[in-house]
């Protein structure tokens, strides 16, 4: 199945699509704007590309200012990302560009910035992964943050979800946040895809089960993604079978040990170690990440595509990625080491579930865990708006 084929009738709907970064850059929003524009050019006949855009440096310098006052004054980080200035610069900068081009709808991903303080009789779509109430005490705490650059951040999510027709984030997690917190009215949830050229065959990832069974541990950063409960849930697993390889990939991990492999990095960019990525994909059964915590983890959607199956944990968005028992499992966030020690002896031992699991997963990618996908979804949504 080609799901990267465009379709035979486009929609003739005008879109414009807000960025301050370049989405034809494949590193802007780590790849996922390069996507989604992708995936919309085959869904739309005309789409305008608002951006890039930077701010004056004149600007640049006051926030410059303002952030080495805030931290002499009161001891606290002032987030330039976020402040009313910037906001009301980039909103300037897009009212004028899209003055004269024929629009019908706007598409803002990640882009609360640029349309918080937009004015604008043109319909406005406001996609995230999350909002800043939600993230600021996730990731890490917002302790460190001052009080006013808090207040300035949730100014502008609000305004942002308030001047915009509808909400669309890549989890339940999200939405039900933004409702509660922001009280976003319109809101849908349409998952993210894999960030992939084109899905491999079915027949080049249909997996093999009759030699030992390959974990993987892929993420650059080693804590937040749960390296040190996965590497001492291998060590008890060490213990109960050999049946088994673990491979890291990403990132140096801070001990060693004998049944771990390590792949410190691997640019996708480079043709020889994309296709070693290619290559550890095909050859991989479990993706095993015990994240503390992911919006969305779009390696689990690369994952689906490669038909392997997903061990990791219940927290922020990653249940929208996981369909428990189809592409993956999750454990709860208090999940141990030996909690997660015992679901892999399970796997492991079970060669026929992973062979269903295999094809199972690959199919959560064909029905919702791709790009295609995700652009029909915008395309009905743009549909609704008269």
């Amino acid at each position: 199945m080609d799901l990267t084929s465009p379709n035979i009738s486009k929609s003739k709907i005008k879109l414009g699509y807000i960025c301050e970064q370049n989405p034809r850059n494949r590193k802007s929003w780590s790849g996922t704007h390069f996507r989604m524009l992708t995936a919309l050019e085959d869904q739309f006949e005309t789409i305008y590309v608002i951006g890039p855009y930077r701010l004056h440096l004149a600007l640049s310098f006051v926030l410059k200012l303002i952030k080495n006052i805030n931290k002499i004054r009161y001891g606290k980080k002032y987030k330039r990302v976020y402040p009313e200035i910037r906001s009301k610069y980039f909103a300037s900068v897009v009212k004028k560009r899209i003055k004269h081009k024929d629009i019908d709808v706007l598409i803002a991903p990640a882009g609360s910035m640029s349309i918080a303080n937009l004015k604008t009789n043109i319909p406005t779509i406001y996609l995230s992964d999350t909002t800043f109430d939600q993230i600021s005490n996730y990731y890490s705490s917002s302790s460190h943050v001052s009080e006013k650059s808090i207040k300035e951040s949730n100014q502008i999510e609000q305004k942002a979800i308030t001047n915009s027709f509808a909400q669309i984030f890549s989890s339940k997690w999200a939405v039900e946040h933004a409702k509660k917190f922001y009280n976003a009215s319109n809101t849908s949830v349409i998952k993210f895809g894999a960030n992939i050229d084109k899905a491999p065959n079915i027949n080049d990832i249909t997996k093999k089960f009759d030699n030992k069974i390959n974990i993987l541990f892929l993420g650059v950063k080693w804590e937040r993604k749960g390296g040190n409960i996965a590497l001492e849930a291998i060590d008890i697993l060490s213990k109960k079978t050999d049946n088994f390889t673990f491979t890291v990939c990403g990132c140096k991990p801070p001990k060693k040990h004998h049944k771990m492999n390590i792949i410190p990095f691997l640019n996708k960019n480079k043709e020889e170690d994309r296709k070693r990525f290619d290559q550890l994909l095909k050859e991989t059964h479990i993706l095993f990440v015990p994240t503390r915590a992911d919006c969305t983890p779009i390696v689990f959607c690369e994952a689906a595509a490669y038909g392997i199956v997903v061990l990791s944990t219940d927290t922020g968005g990653v249940k929208s990625v996981i369909s428990e028992g189809i592409n993956g499992y999750t454990l709860p966030y208090e999940a141990t080491a030996n909690d997660y020690a015992k679901k892999l002896y399970d796997l492991v031992s079970n060669k026929t579930l992973l062979s269903q699991l295999n094809l199972s997963s690959r199919k959560c990618y064909d029905e919702e865990l791709n790009w295609n996908t995700w652009g029909k979804s915008i395309r009905k949504i743009t549909e609704t708006i008269n």
